[in-house]
């Protein structure tokens, strides 16, 4: 809802949320070793990944962080999408965009990168409104040949939207 910011500090990867309406920081009681913090689309949890690999989220009120699965591989940037799950950027030959629920679970393959045109990852999802449609960077040895797509959550379908991008996040206009 725009109201916070959620971010890892120190060197211990504490999880903490700035309020804008506040001056001070609130650190996520017990959460170290996060990284790569993503909100839910109704703005009561945060899902984060441990140095372990694992999937975790906790209320924004604080709480005991619940484990939603373990991680294949590190991933590169991670959406909650309004259909109620996770989706979750890689740079595997095997792998691509990963699909969890944000009730836990194992996670599925969604995409897998095409190497032989040069596809290094798909990384950077960035759910659309409606849970229908995630944006993606399909990463490129050559910063150059990467390019934003669009992937069709029901059909399975990429549509290259531009060349030469990455990380595209979806504003609210």
């Amino acid at each position: 809802d725009g109201s916070f910011l959620v971010y890892t500090s120190g060197d211990a990867g504490q999880l903490v949320i700035r309020w804008f309406d506040r001056l001070e920081v609130v650190p996520l009681a017990g959460i170290s070793q996060a990284a790569m913090p993503f909100v839910s689309p109704d703005s009561r949890w945060v899902g984060f990944v441990q140095d372990d690999l694992t999937l975790k989220k906790v209320a924004v009120a604080g709480g005991t962080p619940i484990t939603l699965t373990r991680l294949p591989i590190w991933p590169r940037g991670a959406s909650w999408v309004d259909d109620n799950t996770i989706i979750i950027g890689t740079n595997s030959p095997t792998t691509g965009l990963l699909r969890v629920s944000a009730g836990g679970g194992e996670p599925t393959v969604l995409t897998v990168p095409d190497r032989a045109h040069g596809e290094e990852g798909h990384l950077f999802p960035s759910g659309l409104p409606g849970g229908r449609a995630v944006l993606f960077t399909i990463g490129a040895s050559a910063p150059e040949n990467a390019q934003v797509a669009l992937l069709d959550l029901q059909t399975g379908q990429r549509t290259t939207l531009v060349t030469g991008g990455r990380d595209a996040q979806y504003v609210a206009s």
